[in-house]
């Protein structure tokens, strides 16, 4: 670039003031306080929390026990009529997704207060899912601090 360009340009700037203001005549708007934000990885959380771990182990087991139910139901004398089976097959997949669900929102229940007085203590505006976020600064992350007061909480109610 010209240096005399820029030289020019540099003393012309400050007669607009700042440029940075709205230019429309009304009063700019000055920036209050910036939106303070954490995340949390919920991916960790139920992988990690004992809470998690005892939600998906009750998973397992019931999947495991649809699959032998079924299992046996198609190894009956007589054999049960295909559609039969299907609706059987459906209704077992069914049941698994609403017990999924309801293990989902049990979790997520508690963690909603944690994160609530988490974010209440540290005067926090916003609590972004750490796992679909591009980036993010580690000091942001309470992934930690959440896991820790959800185990205490579970161990406090026997789970």
């Amino acid at each position: 670039m010209n240096k005399a360009f820029v030289i020019g340009l540099l003393l012309v700037l400050p007669m607009f003031g700042d440029i940075s203001k709205a230019s429309s005549g009304s009063a700019a708007v000055e920036p209050t306080n910036p939106i303070r934000t954490v995340v949390v990885s919920l991916q960790r959380v139920a992988s990690e929390s004992i809470e998690g771990r005892a939600a998906s182990q009750r998973l397992q087991t019931l999947a495991q026990k649809i699959s032998t139910d079924l299992a046996a139901k198609q190894k009956e004398q007589p054999p049960l009529p295909a559609q039969d089976l299907q609706r059987l097959t459906l209704q077992s997949q069914a049941d698994f997704q609403t017990a999924q669900r309801q293990a989902q929102a049990e979790v997520r229940s508690k963690l909603n207060a944690i994160v609530a007085e988490i974010a209440a203590q540290r005067g926090v505006d916003v609590v972004l899912n750490a796992d679909i976020l591009v980036w993010s600064a580690s000091r942001l992350d309470v992934t930690n601090e959440v896991l820790a007061k959800l185990d205490a909480l579970s161990n406090a109610t026997g789970k």
